[in-house]
C-alpha cells in the first residue's frame, strides 16, 4: 500500500505561525474550531501557549486522519535560552527534552545530517524573567507536552523540534510584539524549509 505524507507544523503562537502560513500559502480549515491552516499534505496547527491544549487538539486533529496517510510533526517556535550557550535568533534543533514538572526526560531521534546546532531544552509551567542561570541551554513551555502526546501517535523519528531564541530568560526586561515574534520566525525560513523538504521528510 502506499502512503501519503502529511507534514504537520505545530506552533504556540499566532506570531510565530503567520510567516509559515505566508510561506507556504497555507489557507485555514474551518472545519475545526482552532488553528488549523493546509494546502496540500501540509498542515499548521496552532496548539496554544502550554500544555494545556496540546492534547486535545493534536488528538482532535489527528482523529480525521485518512487511512493511507503517515503524519510527521514538527514543532517550529521561539525558546529562551542561555545567553552562555546560545544566541538570539539562531535557530536550534532540539536533542533532548526535560520537563520540568514531572521530572522527566525525552530523547527525539534525530536524523543523521540537518543544517542546526542542536541543544537540550527544559520544559517549564511559567515564563522564565530572572535570566534562567539554572538552565543550561533552552526553555519553553510546550516540548515535552508534544513529544509525550506524538510518540503516542507516530514512530519517534518522525518527530523533529525546531527553536528560535527570542530572549535570554529575562521576559521582565524583553517586549514581545507581533513583528518582533515573526521576523524570528521569517529571518530562519529558508534554512528551515530546506530542512523540511530535503533534509528530514519526505518532500511533500
Amino acid at each position: 500500500m502506499h502512503f501519503k505524507s502529511v507534514l504537520c507544523i505545530l506552533t504556540a503562537l499566532k506570531y510565530e505561525s503567520e510567516p509559515i502560513i505566508d510561506h507556504y500559502g497555507l489557507a485555514r480549515d474551518k472545519t475545526f474550531d482552532f488553528p488549523v491552516f493546509r494546502s496540500g499534505s501540509m498542515v499548521l496547527l496552532g496548539i496554544g501557549v502550554g500544555k494545556k491544549f496540546i492534547k486535545t487538539r493534536i488528538c482532535e486533529f489527528y482523529a480525521q486522519k485518512q487511512g493511507d496517510e503517515e503524519y510527521q510533526f514538527v514543532n517550529i517556535g521561539i525558546a529562551g535560552g542561555n545567553p552562555a550557550s546560545t544566541a538570539l535568533g539562531v535557530c536550534y534543533m532540539v536533542n533532548k527534552i526535560y520537563d520540568e514538572r514531572d521530572k522527566i526526560y525525552y530523547y527525539p531521534d534525530l536524523p543523521a545530517r540537518h543544517p542546526f546546532q542542536e541543544r537540550a531544552i527544559v520544559t517549564v509551567e511559567q515564563g522564565i524573567i530572572n535570566g534562567g542561570s539554572e538552565y543550561a541551554e533552552l526553555v519553553d513551555m510546550e516540548s515535552s507536552g508534544i513529544f509525550q502526546v506524538c510518540r503516542a501517535l507516530v514512530p519517534e523519528q518522525r518527530l523533529a523540534f525546531i527553536k528560535i531564541v527570542s530572549d535570554h530568560m529575562d521576559l521582565n526586561k524583553v517586549e514581545f510584539k507581533k513583528n518582533i515574534i515573526s521576523k524570528l520566525i521569517s529571518n530562519n525560513m529558508n534554512t528551515i524549509d530546506s530542512f523540511l523538504k530535503s533534509c528530514y521528510f519526505e518532500k511533500y
